[in-house]
Parts: structure tokens; sequence; C-alpha cells
């Protein structure tokens, strides 16, 4: 059956969709900040790039809500907030535990054994510092998506895939920044762990709780440590310093209150 549902960019080949997803993963990875002008002239250079090239794969950053743009004043990096972190959280949740619960539903064999062995690979990698390389943090982000993506598998809906994969790229994003500030990560295999058994035992019921806590600790982790999020300004890359702490947000609605990292 056909859908409606947008493209994978990760399956086009086309030069744009190539310097989108470098793009992406740069925005995501914070290596231009929130409310950053991204200007031709820096993005040809560093991506060795068209304005063409660059200006479609940009209106695609703006379709996942990653970039903004204003008639005559060219495009930026999306701004931060905390009500667009609660927000992100709770659609998170929604959509996370819908795909899940179906997935569960619909899941066969084969889908049971990729989730387990997705929990092995990620279990393998090296959780990321905030001074770790480039490559070890995207090794493990890869592996982390990969068996998140493995429980929702088997949900049937392109469109349900498509928008809990636009909201898990923001909350991505809010845990990178929040990475300038945490000394460290605790390695989160006994979470992970849980989920597995819960959702190949067919427990739906404890595999949407256990989903939820896990999301809500995300956002809770992020409060915790990028406290002020709606006084944050961009500064130079150049810098190479995490940006200055602003005086603290008290968070609101049922995120208050927890901290653990998720």
């Amino acid at each position: 059956m056909g859908s409606s549902a947008p493209q994978d960019t990760a399956q086009q080949t086309a030069a744009s969709y190539d310097v989108y997803r470098r793009l992406h993963a740069d925005i995501i990875d914070c290596q231009y900040r929130p409310g950053e002008r991204l200007l031709f002239e820096t993005l040809r250079a560093r991506y060795h790039a068209g304005v063409g090239t660059l200006r479609e794969a940009l209106s695609h950053l703006v379709a996942d809500g990653l970039v903004r743009t204003e008639t005559g004043r060219g495009f930026a990096v999306a701004p931060v907030s905390v009500a667009d972190l609660l927000d992100i959280t709770e659609w998170r949740v929604e959509f996370e535990v819908r795909a899940v619960s179906l997935s569960i539903e619909r899941g066969d064999d084969l889908w049971e054994a990729a989730i387990v062995s997705a929990l092995h690979l990620l279990a393998k990698a090296e959780p990321p510092t905030p001074d770790a390389k480039p490559q070890t943090r995207e090794a493990w982000g890869v592996r982390h998506r990969a068996f998140h993506d493995a429980l929702a598998a088997a949900c049937g809906s392109p469109w349900l895939h498509h928008f809990r994969g636009m909201l898990f790229d923001q909350a991505l994003r809010y845990q990178r920044l929040s990475a300038l500030y945490e000394p460290r990560a605790r390695r989160k295999d006994d979470e992970h762990r849980e989920l597995m058994n819960a959702v190949i035992s067919r427990n739906s019921k404890l595999a949407a709780d256990l989903i939820e806590q896990h999301i809500r600790r995300t956002a809770d982790a992020v409060l915790k440590h990028l406290p002020g999020l709606g006084a944050l300004k961009p500064e130079s890359r150049s810098a190479k310093r995490p940006m200055a702490r602003a005086p603290a947000l008290k968070p609101r609605g049922r995120a208050a209150g927890r901290t653990e990292r998720d």
C-alpha cells in the first residue's frame, strides 16, 4: 500500500540530500547554536556546495523544525525554550507509546530478534562524555537510535515513524545542549534491558510505563543541567566553550521533580 508520508532522506542520493544530512547532524550536535544565522558564504565553504543545493537542504530543515526562515533575513537555527522542550516531551510520549504498543500487537519473531540485536550492539558502545570525540558520540547515537527504532519497527504506520523520528531529533538537540554542562553520562543498560524485556514479553502496559519514564527522564536531565533555556544566545563556534549559565527556571508540569538522566 502506498503512503503519502515524507520520503526517507537516508535513502536519497542527490547532492542536496547529502548536504541536508550533514547540516541536520551538525545542528543536532550543536555545531550551530540556537538562533545562529546560517550564512550562505559560510555554508558554501563548510559543505562545498552551491547556493541552490544549500537552499534546498535548508528548506528540508525548515520542514523538520530545526531551521527558521524569514523573508529578507535568510535562515537561522531554531530557538530553544522550556515550553518547547516540554511540548516535545509530551508528544514524544504519545507517539512512542503508540508505536511500541502497535508493534507489540503486530511484531513477529524477526522483530523480536532485531530488538535483541540492537540492544546488544548498544551495550557494546561507549556512552559519550562532553569531551568525547565526535566519532564516539556519533557511534553511540546511531546505536541508541537504532534500538529505539527497533522497538517501534513493527507498528505498520509510515506517518507514525515519521513523526516519532522528528520528535526524537528535536529531543536529541536538547540533550546535546545539556551535555555542555553535564559532568558525565551514566550508562542506561538496565533501563534499555527492562524496555526490551517488557516489549518482547508483549507486556504493553509495562512497556508503555517504561517508555514514558525513559522519555521524561530525558527532559528532566535537560532541565537540571541546562537551566534558563529561554535566555540562551548564539555564540561563535570558534570560542569552543559552553554557553554561559542563565538564571534557573523552574520546570513545569509532570517533568518537575525528576532528575535522572535518560
